[in-house]
């Protein structure tokens, strides 16, 4: 176990300047001061109406409780949920998100002490964690989302130490980078839970990812390793352009063509998605449910506003199709994952980077961003 001396000493070679007390960052008159010992700097979601209200702040180096872990953190990545979580716009079950939570879902990094009881990981591994961080394997509960997760009613990786449950934790093996790992939390695992765990992806599958955001770029790119073909839909042509330079097949512009779900049947020779991930909800199921194969899956991912019309589900039963909604995923599928990257070399698409003083500028970024990709923020 190192100490408290030493970890500090690891987070001092990578840290510049702390926002003195507790003061919001950006505002009129804070003054930066040099890190003072047994110190590490943090980012708070402050009065949650967005990035500029994220506020820099210093805390004191504690040691870990028992059964949690204390990470020297490399990287962060920014998902849809977070500025969510930065706006008061996420729910949090049984409670109020309190303007001193940590933010941030996914990251990663290096361990730098145990608490009492932790076996799992020692110092000096790098590690990831789920970020619904009780569920360690085996069937989904709701119950889940009220203990631990991450960034929500637990304090998250924005940071540059975080304190996160053992049994979250994933260890990365050579191959995967922390920036590689930063990436894999919300929208890669869940796109791993949908093609691997619930519809079991095959070689000569045809997969269909709606849009080009996070779910649909590791899903192109998990589908493609298994041998499936990948067809997505944008209604940006320079989008589908992008998303086949990293390993789509076939792009339908669903504005220009409304009837998609057709155009999916055509492009296909008429035999349709066996794999149809469904990142928009109620409002586009018709249109995926009109595209699926005979016997095929739809995995319900996004929760988008209720349309005007329920669905009439089409060919739901001539066809025989199997739908299901999945919540991200368990530490076991997210070991899994990082296995498959390990082993086959696969590297996520990310669009840009940012130092981590400027976490606000990230979250800006990737809320206007019109492009495919992650956005990272780097730690050290």
């Amino acid at each position: 176990m190192v100490s408290r001396r030493n970890a500090l000493t690891a987070v001092a070679g990578a840290t510049g300047a702390l926002v003195s007390g507790r003061a919001a960052l950006g505002r009129p008159g804070n003054q930066l001061a040099q890190s003072e010992a047994g110190t590490y700097r943090a980012f708070e979601i402050g009065e949650q109406k967005g990035p500029e209200t994220l506020r820099l702040v210093e805390r004191p180096i504690d040691p870990p409780n028992p059964g949690q872990v204390m990470i020297r953190v490399t990287a962060t990545s920014i998902n849809a949920r977070d500025h969510g979580l930065i706006s008061n716009r996420f729910p949090i079950p049984r409670g109020r998100r309190p303007g001193d939570r940590i933010p941030i879902s996914e990251g990663a990094g290096v361990v730098l002490e145990v608490g009492a009881g932790v076996t799992q990981v020692q110092p000096g591994d790098r590690v990831t964690a789920t970020h619904f961080s009780s569920w360690v394997k085996g069937p989904w509960d709701p119950e889940q989302s009220y203990i631990g997760d991450v960034g929500n009613n637990i304090d998250g990786w924005l940071s540059e130490i975080a304190y996160l449950p053992a049994q979250a934790l994933v260890k990365l093996p050579e191959g995967v980078s922390e920036e590689t790992a930063a990436t894999f939390v919300s929208s890669g695992v869940t796109a791993w839970h949908a093609l691997y765990e619930v519809a079991r992806v095959k070689p000569g599958d045809v997969v269909l990812s709606l849009g080009t955001g996070g779910v649909s770029s590791f899903g192109v790119q998990l589908a493609k390793a298994s041998g499936a073909k990948v067809v997505v839909t944008s209604s940006s042509d320079k989008k589908l352009e992008d998303m086949k330079e990293h390993g789509a097949d076939i792009g339908i512009n669903y504005r220009s063509n409304p009837n998609w779900g057709q155009a999916v049947m055509d492009a296909t020779d008429g035999h349709g998605a066996d794999i149809v991930l469904e990142n928009v909800g109620r409002r586009t199921l018709d249109q995926s449910l009109m595209g699926t194969a005979v016997n095929g899956y739809v995995v319900m991912i996004g929760t988008e506003r209720l349309p005007e019309q329920l669905p009439k589900m089409p060919g739901f039963y001539m066809k025989n199709i199997t739908m299901k909604a999945i919540s991200n995923a368990s530490v076991e599928m997210l070991s899994d994952m990082v296995q498959a990257y390990a082993v086959n070399g696969l590297k996520p698409v990310i669009t840009k980077r940012f130092k981590f003083e400027d976490a606000a500028d990230a979250f800006r970024y990737q809320r206007e961003h019109d492009g495919i990709g992650k956005v990272i923020i780097e730690h050290s």
